[in-house]
């Protein structure tokens, strides 16, 4: 009876802990999120607009895109890269990918992600990758830094070539996961790289040289 007894207390303790919920794993802090390039390794890429051009505005706004630290890159290839891949920055989940709807239409096709990464004090990092022509990944899909996002274009508004190829990219701290709001956040370091700006020539995955990549071709 004893042997019997201490059966069923051991299999009531085991059908606690079965049903205990799962505990939740959040992102552990890190003091720097680490960011490629949002291209493929190996590909020579160039900013056409950097911070705090006209079309990049706002830093904190809790309704809109906050986009001072926006970039505008073209791939240095043939037709500026048009069709050939681009890549997210860091590891996280993607949030929205499509056509981009109502006030956000001149995006065109976007990807939307949320980083694992956050900071100490638990901020959430997010990147946007605009214009695209064709994406590659859907809501819910997780990627990792450099898997294929989609391919470059000049899609805006529901037209998929309105716009010269390009890659518009932009990153927020706290924003929402529809999009808008949050702050502007500085993409720096990118791939080895500090005070990002127009006309800056850069190799994906390869950091700075001794000379100034912006003069290299």
């Amino acid at each position: 009876m004893r042997a019997r007894a201490h059966l069923l207390a051991l299999a009531g303790s085991v059908t606690l802990l079965a049903g205990c919920p799962r505990p939740t794993v959040t992102p552990e802090p890190r003091s720097e999120l680490v960011l490629q390039q949002p291209f493929p390794c190996g590909v020579r890429l160039k900013i056409i607009c950097g911070y705090g051009c006209a079309a990049h505005a706002r830093v904190d706004h809790p309704q809109k895109t906050n986009e001072y630290y926006a970039l505008d890159f073209v791939r240095e290839d043939g037709r500026n890269g048009f069709d050939r891949p681009i890549a997210a920055v860091a590891p996280g989940v993607v949030l929205r990918a499509g056509w981009a709807q109502g006030g956000f239409a001149p995006l065109g096709q976007m990807v939307y992600l949320e980083h694992d990464y956050r900071d100490v004090k638990g901020h959430r990092y997010l990147s946007l990758y605009a214009h695209l022509h064709r994406v590659r990944v859907k809501a819910g899909q997780r990627v990792e830094a450099g898997s294929e996002l989609g391919t470059l274009g000049g899609s805006s508004a529901g037209e998929l070539r309105r716009i010269p190829p390009h890659l518009h990219f932009a990153m927020f701290q706290d924003a929402r996961r529809g999009l808008g709001g949050g702050r502007a956040f500085r993409p720096e370091p990118m791939g080895g790289y500090r005070d990002l700006r127009a006309g800056l020539r850069m190799v994906a995955c390869v950091p700075p040289g001794p000379e100034p990549v912006a003069l290299a071709r």
